[in-house]
């Protein structure tokens, strides 16, 4: 990708720029309190990533309906709660990668993946590698 060529300047040309510009945090960042059920939702999320959560069930464990709690989870956390579910496992399962020597099939169930391809294909989305890849790396690494 070719980009052209634009001069900037380091410092403000006019002083009218400045005087319209008003310094003010940014909408969003908000540091609005967790509510109870997404902070609820995460602590299940962590203590159990192998479940077969759904958001349904997540939902009902927390007493919010599933738009509810896909609202108010993301506000709290940045990602859905399948997303950050998702995150839990990849993560769980790059330190079972890392610190044992389950086949990786294995340890992709032990995390709460069922299919092995989606496995792999969630776990390079967060990590950047194959699962594959990613216990090469680590035996050349020790």
């Amino acid at each position: 990708m070719i980009a052209p060529f634009v001069k900037v300047s380091p410092v403000r040309i006019s002083s009218s720029q400045r005087a319209h510009i008003r310094p003010t945090l940014p909408r969003h960042r908000q540091f609005a309190p967790l509510r109870a059920e997404a902070r609820r939702a995460a602590e299940l999320l962590h203590r159990a990533p192998e479940e077969p959560w759904t958001l349904g069930a997540l939902a009902a464990r927390v007493h919010l309906s599933p738009s509810q709690l896909s609202r108010v989870f993301t506000d709290a956390y940045g990602k859905t709660p399948l997303a950050y579910l998702t995150m839990l496992r990849a993560e769980h399962l790059a330190k079972s990668l890392r610190e044992t020597d389950l086949p990786i099939e294995t340890a992709m169930r032990q995390v709460g993946w069922r299919s092995r391809g989606h496995a792999a294909q969630q776990f390079r989305k967060y990590v950047g590698l194959t699962p594959t890849q990613y216990r090469q790396l680590t035996l050349r690494a020790s």
